[in-house]
């Protein structure tokens, strides 16, 4: 039978069952203002303080009748520890005064060794494992569990014997919402929706289109976010007299159709344009594979480069930049002197 405090776990009518506000404190304390109550909740596994709006000579009476999702109620004594009695040299020692010094130290000591107050705060420090017979610390073994407002500072990996399992996490593992991300067996993420992730680049491919006809190819949908955007080449050639391809930019007012200086070289000689990013590689017998790779540098100024091969034997390269009047948005490829395409294939791809 516990000395410092005494717990009511079934109902009852008039004082001291689950229903009522009227308790019985326990059978020695120093003061009636020593007693408190709380209330426990085993839904939550939590403690609640109740209030007391009176006390009597051996009882106290709660401000309400205790809510019916408690299942116990505990009456604890809860004594000062600052001196009740101070002793003066000379002076007369009263019966009294030796009482009440003596039930003062074995009152808090009975506090302490019980635990009357159920969630700590009776004065114990710091468990250290050495201090454990034979029990481990586990979330279930702790009165209202692990909370943050109980950690001192944090736990740091150090202090974690071994792992925390997935199961002992209040918000779960997983991809839903307020899960925590877990990488996977290869140390990668899962898949989720990072839409709302920053300072991150995002690749796209679009839909390959042939070339085996017509004179323009248009992409759209490109985003403004895009800062990136590379033209594909496989295997184009042209049924006319055309040289090379133009990769005009456009935005929502457009195709930008001037101010460009583009260049591309290849064997002995070169070509210029600025009417769109040039080139070369797709006059009689020439099939051009190969990559245009467009960069936004800010305020609305793209800069390109490109490479490939036109031949078996020959390749080229070259490059150029314009400022256009808005963000990019879409592109068109097509023929140098507006010829038409008769083989291969083109596409797009774009970091944002």
């Amino acid at each position: 039978m516990s000395n410092s405090y005494i717990e009511y776990t079934t109902a009852g009518s008039g004082t001291n069952g689950l229903g009522q506000a009227t308790f019985t404190a326990p059978t020695q304390f120093l003061s009636i203002n020593d007693i408190r109550v709380k209330a426990f909740r085993t839904t939550y596994n939590t403690w609640t303080e109740l209030t007391i709006s009176s006390r009597g000579t051996t009882t106290i009476t709660l401000s309400s009748t205790p809510s019916s999702v408690y299942s116990k109620i505990r009456v604890f004594r809860s004594s000062t520890t600052e001196a009740l009695i101070d002793f003066q040299n000379g002076s007369r020692l009263a019966e009294s005064d030796l009482d009440t010094a003596y039930r003062q130290s074995l009152f808090v000591a009975q506090e302490v060794a019980e635990d009357a107050d159920p969630e700590g705060g009776s004065g114990i420090g710091n468990i250290v494992s050495s201090q454990l017979a034979n029990v481990s610390i586990t979330n279930s073994n702790l009165a209202g569990g692990i909370t943050q407002d109980k950690l001192a500072g944090g736990i740091t990996s150090a202090q974690l014997a071994g792992s925390i399992a997935d199961s002992k996490l209040a918000s779960g593992v997983g991809t839903s919402a307020n899960n925590l991300v877990k990488l996977d067996g290869t140390a990668k993420l899962p898949a989720v929706d990072g839409s709302q992730l920053t300072n991150t680049s995002t690749l796209v491919t679009g839909t390959t289109v042939a070339t085996t006809s017509g004179t323009a190819i248009d992409f759209t949908g490109i985003p403004s976010t895009a800062k990136r955007i590379s033209v594909i080449f496989r295997g184009v050639s042209s049924s006319g007299s055309d040289t090379g391809v133009l990769v005009q930019l456009g935005t929502s007012g457009g195709l930008v159709t001037s101010g460009y200086a583009s260049t591309s070289h290849y064997g002995t000689g070169g070509s210029s344009d600025a009417t769109g990013f040039y080139m070369y590689g797709i006059e009689s017998g020439n099939i051009l594979s190969g990559i245009m790779t467009i960069a936004h540098m800010g305020s609305n100024i793209y800069v390109n480069a490109h490479s490939g091969k036109y031949n078996t034997s020959n390749g080229m390269f070259g490059g150029g930049d314009v400022s256009v009047g808005g963000t990019v948005d879409r592109l068109r490829i097509k023929q140098s002197s507006g010829g038409a395409f008769d083989a291969g294939s083109i596409n797009i791809m774009y970091e944002s």
